[in-house]
């Protein structure tokens, strides 16, 4: 199946000043490395059990071709199919789990990593105090693209 590129998901956004705003991406930091912590020891326990099965599938294949002098025999048996636009897998290998935990893993990084970045790049508009500003906020994918700001 190929992959459906899928347009960015936006919401529009206000926060009576930038340090409410910085209070928002805050949270929102705090919130994706809890979720990066529990798939950090998801990952662990599916990393060691796809260990296991890679060194019993390598036993069996041994005994395999020993029994039947050199065919080989496969384990796993991957059941995997689509409906619609979506792919589903019934009882993934440890090796399947695996994969899709390291690229959820990576992806929670980046967004923590832009997250942290773009709450420094407003530190140039805390200075903003003396002046009653509203922001609105362009947020694509759940992070923060644009930000309008008015005088109130």
């Amino acid at each position: 199946m190929a992959e459906t590129k899928l347009p960015p998901v936006t919401d529009l956004k206000s926060f009576g000043s930038v340090s409410e705003l910085n209070s928002f991406i805050d949270r929102e930091i705090s919130e994706l490395k809890a979720q990066l912590g529990e798939h950090l020891r998801r990952l662990e326990a599916v990393k060691a059990k796809a260990e296991t099965l890679v060194k019993f599938e390598n036993l069996l294949s041994e005994l395999a071709k020993a029994a039947r002098r050199g065919g080989a025999m496969s384990v796993a048996e991957e059941k995997e199919f689509e409906i619609g636009a979506m792919k589903i897998v019934v009882n993934p290998s440890p090796k399947q789990e695996l994969e899709i935990l390291i690229a959820t893993v990576r992806s929670l990084q980046e967004r923590i990593m832009l997250l942290e970045r773009i709450k420094k790049s407003l530190e140039q508009l805390a200075r903003i105090q003396d002046i009653e500003i509203k922001l609105e906020v362009l947020f694509e994918n759940e992070i923060p693209t644009k930000v309008f700001i008015r005088m109130t």
